[in-house]
């Protein structure tokens, strides 16, 4: 074949973009809770098979695991408002009702455009006011993921939970565990674990810690696949405004 005629057989290259997956849609910033999280359970688990016979080592077991659902809590939180604040997100029920100070308004001066500036000082801003609570009881659970979600959390994972945890039948019941592992907390944080008006501590086994690890960890990775599912199933590049102004139209005025 003559190669003047080799170029005509030269096929176009197909002009298609492939469809974004799940895995595409997914900021990195979303990833590093679940991340912080699953460090801290695996450090938890490694003191539990410490074989140790100090009991105390159990207790701090409990205390930590509710402080890592706590870390969770507060860093998913901010992850997914910073995410509202980039229109990448739809925002929660009770988005409206989380107040930022007003000093973040005056920092956004109306002649910057920086995004990357702005996200700093939000984020900053948003771990000065969630940094005066703790999110382990489930009421404060339920307030904090109003924010972030516009569905109802507990309803979202509970078939999960039963699924996994047959004593977990209700939210009702899965709400009254984690209330009760972090009444247990206070009790060891506050009275070093001594039953009420005695000498003698309250009982505690590596089986009851063991436990309350999984279902810990396994609620909390619920809770996560629910939430990174609702951001990747958003429409993309949401208009983001509250029910009054959006935060650029605020800081313009």
């Amino acid at each position: 074949m003559a190669n003047k005629y080799k170029s005509s057989f030269n096929r176009p290259k197909p002009k298609i973009t492939p469809r974004k997956t799940g895995l595409d849609l997914i900021d990195d910033n979303l990833n590093q809770p679940m991340q912080m999280f699953h460090s801290n359970t695996k450090y938890i688990r490694q003191l539990i098979n410490s074989d140790t016979e100090d009991i105390n080592i159990y207790r701090y077991c409990i205390v930590l695991i509710c402080a890592t659902m706590d870390k969770y809590m507060h860093d998913i939180e901010k992850a997914v408002i910073l995410q509202i604040f980039r229109g990448k997100a739809q925002p929660g029920k009770n988005f409206d009702s989380f107040l930022i100070p007003i000093t973040v308004l005056n920092s956004f001066d109306k002649n910057n455009f920086n995004m990357i500036e702005k996200e700093k000082i939000l984020s900053d801003a948003i771990y000065e006011v969630t940094s005066n609570y703790t999110i382990q009881k489930s009421t404060s659970i339920d307030r904090n993921m109003n924010y972030i979600l516009d569905f109802n959390i507990w309803k979202a994972i509970q078939p999960r939970m039963t699924m996994r945890f047959k004593q977990l039948n209700s939210i009702t019941q899965t709400k009254k565990y984690i209330d009760e592992l972090v009444d247990r907390r206070n009790s060891i944080v506050h009275e070093l674990d001594f039953r009420p008006n005695s000498n003698n501590k309250n009982d505690l086994s590596k089986d009851f810690v063991s436990n309350a690890l999984e279902i810990i960890q396994y609620f909390i990775e619920s809770v996560n696949y629910q939430i990174v599912h609702s951001i990747i199933s958003s429409p993309e590049d949401i208009s983001f405004t509250s029910s009054s102004e959006s935060f650029d139209d605020i800081s313009n005025t």
